[in-house]
């Protein structure tokens, strides 16, 4: 890159000695600080049709700082130090701000473990699950680890405290989905005939939410199911307690007699942090 702006390769040997210019790969140079920013800037411009995967790309779609080793797609397997190119076919390629990446689902193929958050957040929202199965339809084979890790997710929920809920009772075993529509009403959780909302005081504390809250939770109700409402606070301060009064109102609707877990025999005055 730099030999093509002019500077020779004599010029590029002694910047290289003297430290101020570093090598990445042939013909691939970063000058001052090398940090994994510079390198993928680098990389972008000095390799033909690359784009990041793997745990690079999650890193770009969550906006998180970029770290080594980078993981990237393209035409030919190169490999560098601090960065590897796999072969592939860049069928699923598009650019967020300045880079070229792999779609979430398809770097999820790259690090099956680690894709959760890519995947929560590129499908949130009460559209996520019709965009998941849009794009499993456009990927045709979905790999076991990647099907593993959609199992795990919180897809279509639209705040981190319904993902933190969302994920602890899929490990208890339960089905868990989002955004679900009962009787005209979205609701947050939605867990067999049990459903579960999350408010924040934000978005719950004008007139017309609050009459509209408990119109809703009403509606479920005459529909036979169970309506739990807790605030982002209990979920923050009592997340056990969250998790054990929706398990036992699951339990209720399968006739099984639960034990009534502690917050649901005190008063929450009594016990609430934020009370």
């Amino acid at each position: 890159m730099l030999r093509e702006s002019g500077v020779g390769k004599r010029a590029l040997a002694k910047k290289v000695a003297e430290g101020t210019l570093h090598r990445i790969h042939r013909g691939i140079f970063v000058e001052g600080k090398v940090d994994a920013a510079a390198v993928a800037r680098a990389l972008v411009v000095g390799l033909v049709r690359i784009a990041f995967t793997g745990k690079t790309a999650s890193e770009i779609f969550l906006g998180k700082r970029l770290t080594f080793p980078l993981e990237a797609e393209g035409p030919r397997t190169i490999a560098g130090p601090s960065f590897k190119v796999t072969r592939s076919r860049l069928r699923a390629v598009s650019r967020h701000g300045a880079w070229p990446v792999i779609e979430p689902l398809w770097a999820a193929r790259k690090v099956p473990r680690g894709c959760d958050s890519m995947l929560e957040q590129h499908y949130r929202g009460k559209e996520g699950p019709q965009r998941l199965e849009r794009d499993k339809r456009r990927m045709r084979r979905v790999p076991a680890g990647v099907q593993a890790a959609i199992r795990r997710c919180a897809i279509g929920a639209d705040s981190p405290p319904e993902v933190s809920v969302s994920r602890r009772l899929k490990r208890t075993g339960l089905k868990v989905a989002h955004n679900q529509s009962i009787a005209g009403y979205r609701f947050d959780l939605r867990i067999g005939r049990v459903l579960v909302e999350i408010d924040g005081f934000t978005h719950h504390s004008d007139h017309r939410s609050f009459v509209k809250d408990r119109l809703k939770a009403n509606a479920a109700t005459l529909a036979g199911f169970t309506v739990l409402r807790f605030t982002a606070d209990c979920v923050r301060y009592h997340f056990d307690e969250v998790i054990a009064q929706i398990i036992c109102a699951v339990e209720q609707k399968r006739r099984l007699n639960p034990r009534l877990p502690f917050s649901a025999l005190s008063p929450a005055w009594h016990w609430h942090a934020c009370l």
